[in-house]
C-alpha cells in the first residue's frame, strides 16, 4: 500500500469525521499520521473544535491539553465571536436547517482554501490592543488585528499583532507572545498563546465547522444570496452569552442572539469578508468585520517570524520543578483555595506562595502589587460555564478605605502537573 503524503491528508481529514468513511482511507489516514507528528498535530486540533462543536443532543468532547487561555469578558457578546471562531455548530446551537447541496457546496469550498500557501487578513474587533484574543466588548472601539500565516514543506509560520499591542508569532517550532514592556512569554504549539481565535488562521477549519453545522442542526436560519461575483451566507440563531455576573448570580448565563455575514468569491470559491453583529433587544452592533482576505501572498518567513530580543520567560517550565510535599499541596486544592493563596500573595507583594500560578503575570506583577496592597479579600465562591476548562471564583475585594469591589479571577489546573494556575481576571 502506497503512503498518502501531506498533501492527500489534507484533502481526506475531513472524512474522518464522516461516520459513513470508507475502511481504506481511514486506515490511510491513520498510518499517515503515525509516520507525520505535523499532520497529526493538525488532525488532534480539527478534531478538538470538531468534537466540542457537536449539537447539545450528541456527547460532546474536547482535549484540553491543547487549550490555553480561554479568558473570556463580562462583555454579554463576547462568546459569540469565540463560537464563531471555533464553530458554527456550537455557536447556533438551536439553529440551521439546510438543504444537502449546501453541505455539498461547502465541500468544494473546503477544498478551495486547505492547501492554500499563504493568508493574510485584517480583522477590526471590539477589543483594546493589550488584551488577550478572546477579549471583546460590545461598547469598546475597534482595534486592527493584523493576521499573516504561512505553510511551507509542510510547517506552519504565523504572526498574529494586535495594533500597538499584544502580538503571538509561532515559528514551527514554539509560541511567542508578548506586550511590549510588559510581558514576554514562549511556550509549545499546545500552548495556544491566541486561544480559539487560532482557528481563524485555518480557513478550511471554518468551512468545515460550518458544514458541521449545516449538516446537524435543525432550526438556525440559513439565508443564500448572490449577485453576479460573490456569494453570501447569513446566519441567525442564539446562543448563551458569555455575563460573568450572570453567572454568578444565577449560577448559569443567558441566551442572546447573533448574526453572521459571509461572503465567498464565485471564481475561486474562497471566503473574502466577514461581519458579526450581537443582538440584544432588537438593537444590532457591529462586533467584527474582517476585510478582503488574501490568499496566496508573498511573505517573507523571517519577517513573519521576527520577535524581539529579550529575556522569555518559558510556560512549559512554570511547575516543572514542583515536587514532594509542596506539590501534593497544590494538587490537593481546591479552586477556591488556589485563588485565595494567589490573591493573598499578591496583596503581600511576595509570590514566593504562588510565583508557578503567576507565570503569565510574571512582568505585571509591580503593577499588580501596587493596586491590592493593604486589600483585604472575602466571601469566595466557585461558579463554573460548560464552555470553559477551568473555574470562576468570584470573591470580595475590600480597598484600605473600605471601598468593596465585586472580582472575580479565572483558574485552571489541565497542566502536566494538575497545579491551579491563574487564567485571568487579575
Amino acid at each position: 500500500m502506497l503512503m498518502m503524503n501531506c498533501k492527500e491528508f489534507k484533502d481526506r481529514v475531513v472524512d474522518l469525521f464522516d461516520t459513513t468513511i470508507d475502511m481504506q482511507t481511514q486506515v490511510e489516514c491513520k498510518a499517515h499520521m503515525a509516520e507525520c507528528p505535523e499532520c497529526k498535530a493538525y488532525y488532534e486540533e480539527l478534531a478538538e473544535t470538531f468534537m466540542v462543536l457537536q449539537p447539545q443532543e450528541a456527547p460532546a468532547s474536547s482535549n484540553v491539553t491543547k487549550q490555553r487561555r480561554l479568558w473570556r469578558l463580562i462583555g454579554a457578546a463576547a462568546v459569540f465571536l469565540l463560537g464563531f471562531f471555533i464553530g458554527w455548530s456550537h455557536l447556533f446551537s438551536a439553529s440551521a436547517v439546510a438543504e444537502p447541496s449546501r453541505g455539498q457546496l461547502f465541500e468544494q469550498w473546503i477544498k478551495s482554501v486547505q492547501n492554500v500557501g499563504s493568508f493574510q487578513m485584517a480583522v477590526y474587533a471590539r477589543t483594546t490592543a493589550n488584551d488577550n484574543f478572546a477579549y471583546f466588548d460590545p461598547k469598546a472601539d475597534f482595534v486592527r488585528t493584523d493576521v499573516g500565516l504561512l505553510r511551507q514543506n509542510d510547517s506552519v509560520f504565523y504572526r498574529v499583532e494586535k495594533q500597538n499591542g499584544r502580538t503571538v508569532v509561532f515559528d514551527g517550532q514554539a509560541q511567542y507572545l508578548w506586550i511590549p514592556n510588559a510581558l514576554y512569554v514562549k511556550g509549545p504549539r499546545a500552548a495556544n498563546f491566541l486561544e480559539y481565535f487560532v482557528n481563524l488562521l485555518y480557513p478550511e477549519r471554518l468551512l468545515a465547522m460550518q458544514k458541521s453545522a449545516i449538516d446537524f442542526s435543525k432550526k438556525n436560519e440559513v439565508i443564500r444570496t448572490e449577485n453576479d461575483s460573490t456569494i453570501t451566507l447569513t446566519f441567525k440563531g442564539t446562543e448563551k452569552n458569555s455575563d460573568l455576573q450572570q453567572l454568578f448570580e444565577t449560577g448559569k448565563m443567558g441566551d442572546c442572539e447573533v448574526e453572521v455575514e459571509n461572503v465567498f468569491t464565485k471564481n475561486d470559491g474562497l471566503l473574502r469578508f466577514v461581519k458579526l453583529w450581537v443582538v440584544d433587544r432588537g438593537q444590532k452592533t457591529l462586533l467584527l468585520h474582517i476585510d478582503n482576505i488574501q490568499y496566496n501572498v508573498i511573505m517573507s518567513r523571517v519577517n513573519l517570524t521576527q520577535i524581539p530580543d529579550c529575556q522569555w520567560t518559558d510556560v512549559t517550565e512554570s511547575a516543572s520543578d514542583i515536587a514532594g510535599d509542596r506539590l501534593s499541596t497544590l494538587q490537593s486544592e481546591t479552586a477556591t483555595q488556589a485563588a485565595q493563596r494567589i490573591l493573598q500573595a499578591i496583596i503581600s507583594g511576595n509570590d514566593s506562595q504562588a510565583s508557578e500560578a503567576l507565570v503569565y503575570y510574571k512582568d505585571m506583577l509591580p503593577a499588580l502589587y501596587d493596586k491590592m496592597k493593604g486589600c483585604k479579600v472575602s466571601d469566595f465562591q466557585e461558579r463554573r460555564d460548560g464552555e470553559y476548562v477551568g473555574t470562576y471564583v468570584f470573591y470580595t475585594l475590600t480597598h484600605p478605605d473600605g471601598k468593596q469591589e465585586h472580582k472575580h479571577i479565572a483558574v485552571r489546573n489541565d497542566n502536566e502537573k494538575h497545579v491551579w494556575m491563574a487564567d485571568g481576571g487579575l
